[in-house]
């Protein structure tokens, strides 16, 4: 099994360790290959005289050409484009296992190529010492191996977004459109329910627009708020960047939270409302948030969308079944 990588980014994590986790089951050796002729969010697995592209883009539009390949698997997959050989990734999360163990898959060159020294530097960083909030990975290890009650504690950590860094307007405009749920969201739980942690990731922008919001500094390391994500039963979700599932609801899922989310675009599957989310009616529709919220809290109801989004993520997202999930399409 051969992978072929642009450049080693967060984005890649969950392809890569998740492959490194499948073949130390299957006592199966693979190799990692950088070829700079591939997509950034993108990635190549040969196996079995096979090619299967991965598209981890934000976007819903398409970074290669599915023709070129046996089969194209994508993450921000509209449903009118899965057809022929292309299927979705569902959710991404960015997590690692035994990363300094991964590192001996690189050769002296790709561990100190430019390009791969942030993902270096963060393998290294086994402890996960560092404080980004979003882009440090956690060691699946860590991860729950089962679901226990909390008593209804909601979770919403999240950052702004500067739409005065973008040029194009449709963009500016759903910044602000995101910026203002992620703040009036926070604001309505926190004024709502005593049980529950909310907040907004220090920066310039969010000490100018939610002073009364901003998180802890010392716990928004990767490694404190998965600290956080333990005590809590219902995580509240918003699309990320291009109106697509940022990596957060799959950190809720893979954590066995009930979730409250803004509306799913794109193709998840045997992923439905009322089973595995409830959804608000917008993408601004934050006024909706305690009714969502009462409903799983009434007869905790949580509880059950928990044990469900428990197992569905160890179907579709843990790394001992993603894979072989990846695989059994390729065979059909």
């Amino acid at each position: 099994m051969k992978l072929e990588l642009p450049k080693w980014t967060s984005h890649h994590n969950m392809l890569i360790y998740s492959v490194m986790y499948h073949c130390e089951e299957q006592n199966l050796d693979f190799d990692i290959v950088f070829n700079n002729k591939i997509m950034t969010g993108g990635a190549v697995l040969h196996i079995n005289g096979r090619k299967i592209f991965f598209d981890y883009s934000d976007n819903i539009l398409f970074i290669e050409n599915p023709d070129k390949y046996d089969f194209y698997f994508k993450r921000s997959l509209l449903q009118v484009d899965y057809k022929k050989n292309v299927y979705p990734l569902n959710f991404q999360v960015n997590f690692s296992y035994k990363s300094l163990q991964l590192l001996l898959k690189f050769g002296f060159k790709d561990l100190i190529n430019n390009k791969n020294r942030i993902e270096v530097v963060r393998a290294v960083d086994y402890f996960n010492l560092g404080t980004n909030l979003s882009h440090n990975a956690m060691d699946v290890r860590g991860f729950p191996n089962q679901v226990k009650d909390n008593g209804g504690m909601i979770i919403f950590h999240t950052r702004l977004w500067d739409a005065s860094n973008h040029s194009d307007s449709e963009e500016k405009q759903r910044r602000e459109i995101q910026n203002e749920f992620r703040i009036e969201a926070c604001r309505i739980i926190k004024n709502n329910f005593k049980n529950s942690s909310v907040g907004i990731f220090s920066d310039a922008l969010s000490q100018k627009k939610a002073p009364d919001l901003l998180l802890d500094l010392k716990k928004t390391s990767k490694k404190e708020y998965f600290n956080s994500l333990l005590k809590a039963d219902i995580g509240i979700a918003d699309d990320g960047l291009k109106d697509t599932p940022g990596w957060k609801i799959g950190e809720y899922l893979l954590f066995g939270k009930a979730i409250v989310s803004t509306p799913l675009n794109v193709v998840i599957e045997d992923f439905s409302e009322h089973v595995n989310y409830e959804k608000l009616s917008a993408r601004n529709a934050y006024n909706q948030l305690p009714e969502k919220i009462e409903n799983l809290l009434n007869e905790k109801r949580y509880l059950k969308m928990r044990h469900n989004n428990f197992i569905w993520s160890s179907q579709n997202l843990h790394p001992k079944n993603y894979i072989k999930r990846i695989l059994s399409i390729a065979k059909s």
